[in-house]
């Protein structure tokens, strides 16, 4: 190959590599260019608009992706610009036409060593090389515009400086953004890092943030601050932001001083650690952190107690609830206190002095002790490692018991003692402390005088006896001390008390008792005192016996009862006896002195036993039938409650015995009988019933005698001698039996009388006149009135008729009438005649008094009763028997003591039953009658009562009314109560319940029911106000309802009335012949007018 192909060889081939590197360098300085200007623009952009952190984040990724990209490009150009020889020629060749392919043959055919004509190959080369000549190569970029000589890469130096020229621009723009934006350099920081916040630093210098990074107490305030370079003082804008876990930003605005050098906002409650940064201007400051701590507090405690010597007392751990701290004085308590959290320090402030605690090495326990001298309070004061202590502690109390002096007491003899010279005093002393008692003294003195006597004096307690009793016998000694004088006994106790430390020295406390007086006597004014106490014992136990003994008879009446409810009305009424029973047992227990003899002692331990044990147990008794529901049931319970109640009678009795037995003794024990003070008026009277009753004696003893005598005869053999004498010993029985005698109530001969259909009638006729006594009256003679039973003639008045005038006596009673009892039943039912509308009376002003008691006007009753009308009460006699027609009068003269029944208005008060008609009672005088108890019922209906005078005794039954002033002597009905009110609530739900089921089959028959549902709703409401017991509101409510259902009983046809029978329950034969003569067949001569009659009332013709 010839020197000038060589030559063009060498100049395409330099051409080429020219290209080549050039493009490289060209393509890499606008690739530079690209990132460059691109990051500078994110720059600019974050400088001026401050981007968040997803903007900072894409934009961050854009330039990373972008460079990656142009890096790809740089890489790929620099493989496709290395072009061949051949790529180069006809590259060459295209940018000098002229050429043609003279270039491109000289590079193919250079070698030839594919031609086989050699010579032909150096000839074409030759003459190729000859006509390029001298062409510059590299001439042929310069044709083709900067963009094609890009893509083509064939770019030259030009396009190098070109390039690096636009690099150098974007470094001076950027340059000059450096100068003009202040948080420009911050910009490329944050870009660089857009997943962690950088702070954009800008014109505003911020000197400081407090408090920076920090660790708080849960539940305190953060207090950020931030301090920037100002000195003009102009404002800005500062803003705090909050970011706490897994939770976005909060912006809160802050406050500047007055030179607006110093920013500052409080976040008033740490609850849980947070993030914050600020933004003032156009700076930020870098993220800080605030961990919150748990406040060092007590979560857990011991105490050991230590308590001082004298309790003797062992040491005491205790796990303590809350940190209050009680226990007795001086005791020392050592705290075990585990806080919350670690801690580094701890004490015991207490009233402004500390008690310095003994820390753990984990902080996990301090140990402090602190004395209880007083009652005060302290706090515990715990401190972390970082210096946090709780600015609040709880404030715990100590409570101290003090050591109370001891309390000592006298319990025997009693305050009002009285004793004999050279007896034996019953001491019964006790003593009391919270800690123990030390010792114990008897002291005595007499009265007036200075030296005290210390007559006994006890040590020997146990170690913790907080309360101890002593016996003591106080031996009077007759030597020193007389009747007349008083002597003063007194007990004295001291503590265990000892202290010597903390500046204190204390001794035992001391407690005196006052002084008790014991009036010294003879011995028989001590045996005439006791005497007089058990006789008051004697009659309070015969008291409690008779209301037992009066339970008992009420109990045995439980079982003959059929039906529940009177049963447990009954036993409502026993268990409130048995109640009161108890109470009074239980009290008289208490009043027995304790020191008194061994006899009455052991009466007031039977006595408490029995009141806490078998009274106990039949008022539990009570209660349990209470709850039964079926009457089978009650037999049982009864028979358990009658035992109980037997068993309390025989324990009651034999306590009595006992009683009896120790005041025999007293008396026996005495040197002179009670009796010798007596007054005179009552020694006399005494003498002569002494003297009476001696005589009565004498005359007795002839009796007897006499009687036997006269036992040998037969009676119908007497003489008129023995007749005399026979008369004679029964007046001398007839006195000896009226001396003796004492009121007594006969209940045996009372008529039957029916009160299933009680009746009351207005009293308005009533006539008051005065008469005077026949001046023979005080010389009349009495009269005994025998009145056999065959002259007995029975009215039996079924209605009454007549109405006579009536006259009153005029003389006082001296008639006695004897009337024969019946043989038979028959007599003692009369009928309940219907009673008159009103009432007829005629009173007169009584002839006699009370007290003028004369046997000879008090008739003997029976049993006989009868309903009188035509004759009665023509004249107010005297007489036993028993009217139902309430047709007698009142009278002037007095009751007999007889019992009398029957029906009738107010009368004078004596010995009567029956059933009272009248409507009003004013109390018209009559005879007082002794307390006594009947099983009659109570009757419907209320009585006027305007008497307020003392009532007499009450027998049972009978119907409502007013009380007197000193009320009912005896057992009267017991007043309703909240069962009675409750029954009434149950009443009044069974008409509710009735006014519902009206109410449905007004709905099935399509009866108007408005008006009826009004009235149901009223009668809950009245069924509530009964059950609340507001009874006014349920006496409001009656006329409404009434008015009501009588409106809705008018809306109803066939409305029919029914007159109800007054009179007495009619035989069964008679109901029976009344109630089938429906179905007899009418009269002769009446079938037509019967049947005509019958048709025109089922068709409704007028």
């Amino acid at each position: 190959m010839s020197p000038a192909t060589e030559n063009v060889i060498d100049r395409l081939d330099a051409a080429r590599q020219k290209w080549w590197l050039f493009s490289l360098l060209s393509t890499t300085a606008l690739a530079a260019c690209v990132s460059f200007g691109m990051f500078v623009c994110f720059m600019a952009a974050d400088a001026l608009i401050l981007l968040p952190p997803p903007w900072l984040l894409g934009l961050s990724a854009a330039w990373l992706l972008t460079s990656l990209a142009l890096m790809i490009v740089v890489g790929r150009r620099l493989l496709r610009g290395q072009r061949g020889i051949e790529a180069t020629a006809r590259r060459v060749e295209t940018e000098f036409p002229d050429l043609g392919s003279d270039l491109i043959n000289i590079v193919q055919l250079r070698e030839g060593r594919d031609n086989q004509n050699r010579a032909f190959c150096e000839a074409a080369v030759n003459r190729a090389a000859a006509k390029i000549g001298r062409l510059p190569f590299d001439r042929a970029a310069a044709k083709e515009s900067r963009l094609q000589r890009f893509i083509h890469c064939i770019q030259t130096p030009r396009d190098l400086a070109e390039s690096l020229a636009v690099l150098a621009l974007l470094i001076v723009v950027a340059l000059f953004c450096r100068a003009l934006l202040p948080n420009w350099g911050s910009a490329a920081s944050r870009l660089f890092a857009p997943w962690t916040f950088v702070p954009s630093v800008g014109s505003v210098q911020i000197v400081s943030v407090t408090p920076g990074d920090a660790d708080v107490l849960v539940g305190e305030s953060v207090r950020i601050a931030a301090e920037i370079r100002n000195p003009d003082g102009r404002p800005h804008q500062a803003t705090l932001f909050i970011a706490k876990k897994d939770r976005p930003e909060t912006p809160l605005p802050m406050t500047a001083d007055r030179t607006r050098r110093r920013y500052t906002l409080t976040v008033p409650s740490a609850i849980e650690a947070f993030t914050y940064r600020l933004e003032i201007g156009d700076s930020q400051t870098r993220v800080y952190s605030i961990g919150v701590r748990q406040k060092p507090v007590v979560e857990s405690a011991e105490a050991t107690f230590h308590y001082p010597a004298y309790l003797e007392r062992r040491d005491e751990t205790i796990v303590l609830k809350d940190l209050n701290i009680e226990a007795p004085q001086f005791t020392e308590v050592e705290l075990r206190l585990r806080p919350s959290t670690p801690i580094a320090k701890g004490y015991v402030e207490r009233e402004g002095e500390r008690f310095i605690g003994r820390v753990e090495p984990d902080g996990n326990l301090v140990i402090s002790s602190v004395p209880l001298l007083k009652d005060g309070s302290y706090v515990v004061r715990l401190w972390n490692d970082a210096g946090h202590s709780h600015p609040n502690p709880r404030v715990n109390n100590i409570r101290v018991r003090v050591d109370e002096p001891p309390a000592v007491e006298l319990l025997g003899p009693s305050r009002s003692a009285v004793a004999a010279p050279g007896a034996t005093l019953p001491v019964s002393i006790r003593a009391g402390d919270d800690h123990g008692i030390g010792r114990v003294e008897l002291q005595m003195k007499l009265k007036g005088g200075e030296a005290v006597e210390v007559v006994r004096q006890w040590t020997d307690f146990a170690a913790a006896s907080t309360s101890v009793v002593r016996q003591y016998g106080l031996k009077l000694d007759p030597e020193k001390i007389k009747p007349g004088q008083t002597v003063l006994i007194r007990a004295a106790a001291w503590d265990k008390l000892a202290i010597d430390d903390w500046g204190l020295k204390l001794k035992p406390q001391e407690t005196v008792g006052p002084w008790r007086e014991i009036t010294i006597i003879s011995k028989d004014d001590e045996a005439s005192a006791a005497l007089e106490r058990l006789d008051g014992l004697r009659g309070e136990l015969l008291k409690i016996l008779k209301k037992q003994v009066r339970a008992r008879t009420t109990a045995a009446d439980i079982k003959p009862r059929p039906l529940v409810a009177p049963r447990r009305d009954l036993i409502d009424d026993l268990r409130g006896r048995q109640i009161d029973i108890q109470k009074s047992s239980s009290e008289l227990a208490k009043t027995i002195n304790p020191a008194a003899r061994k006899e009455l002692q052991t009466i007031k331990r039977v006595l408490g036993e029995l009141a806490f044990g078998e009274m106990i147990e039949a008022v539990a008794i009570c209660d349990e039938m209470l709850k039964l529901t079926a009457a089978a049931d009650f037999n049982q319970p009864a028979s358990q409650l009658t035992a109980a109640q037997d068993r309390i009678i025989d324990v009651l009795r034999k306590l009595l015995d006992v009683a009896r037995r120790v005041q025999a003794d007293l008396l026996a024990e005495m040197e002179k009988r009670p009796g010798g003070d007596l007054p005179d008026d009552t020694r006399r009277k005494l003498d002569e019933l002494r003297d009476k009753i001696e005589k009565f004696l004498e005359q007795q003893k002839k009796v007897i005698e006499a009687s036997k005598e006269l036992a040998k005869t037969p009676i119908d053999d007497f003489t008129e001698e023995q007749e005399e004498l026979l008369k004679g010993l029964a007046a001398a029985e007839d006195d000896l039996s009226r001396f003796m005698q004492e009121l007594q109530s006969d209940l045996s001969k009372l008529p039957e009388q029916d009160f299933a259909n009680p009746s009351t009638a207005k009293e308005l006729v009533e006539i008051q006149t005065e008469l005077k006594m026949a001046e023979d009256a005080l010389l009349k003679k009495t009269v005994d009135i025998a009145v056999p039973l065959e002259q007995l003639g029975y009215e039996m008045a079924e209605e009454l008729k007549t109405n006579l005038e009536k006259w009153l006596p005029d003389s006082p009673d001296r008639e006695k009438w004897s009337q024969e009892e019946s043989l038979t039943d028959a007599d003692k039912e009369a009928p309940m005649a219907e009673l008159p509308g009103e009432l007829e009376d005629l009173v007169g002003e009584l002839m006699e008094e009370e007290e003028d008691l004369f046997d000879e006007m008090d008739d003997v009753s029976s049993s006989a009763a009868d309903s009188l009308d035509k004759g009665a009460g023509w004249d107010a006699l005297d007489g036993p028997i028993s009217s139902m027609s309430a047709k007698g009068v009142t009278g002037n003269r007095l009751p007999n003591t007889s019992e009398i029944g029957g029906r009738a208005g107010e009368g004078r008060q004596g010995k009567s039953s029956g059933e009272f008609v009248g409507d009003e009672a004013v109390g018209k005088g009559g005879r007082k009658t002794p307390s006594r108890l009947t099983p009659d019922p109570n009757v419907a209906g209320q009585i006027k009562d305007h008497d307020r005078q003392p009532a007499g005794g009450a027998t049972g039954g009978g119907k409502e009314s007013g009380k007197g002033g000193e009320g009912l002597e005896g057992p009267v009905p017991r007043s309703p109560g909240p069962r009675d009110a409750q029954r009434l609530a149950g009443r009044q739900a069974e008409l509710r319940n009735k006014a519902e089921g009206i109410d449905l089959r007004f709905q099935v028959s399509g009866f108007h029911r408005t008006d009826l549902k009004k009235l149901i709703e009223i009668m809950a409401q009245v069924e509530r106000d009964l059950k609340a017991g507001r009874y006014k509101n349920a006496l409001r409510q009656r006329p409404v309802l009434l008015e009501g259902l009588g409106n809705v009983k008018q809306y109803l046809d066939g409305e029919f009335q029914t007159r109800r029978d007054a009179s007495a329950n009619l035989p069964a034969d008679v109901r029976k012949e009344l109630l089938g003569s429906m179905h007899d067949p009418s009269p002769a001569g009446w079938e037509e007018l019967n049947r005509r009659y019958f048709e025109r009332l089922s068709k409704g013709d007028d």
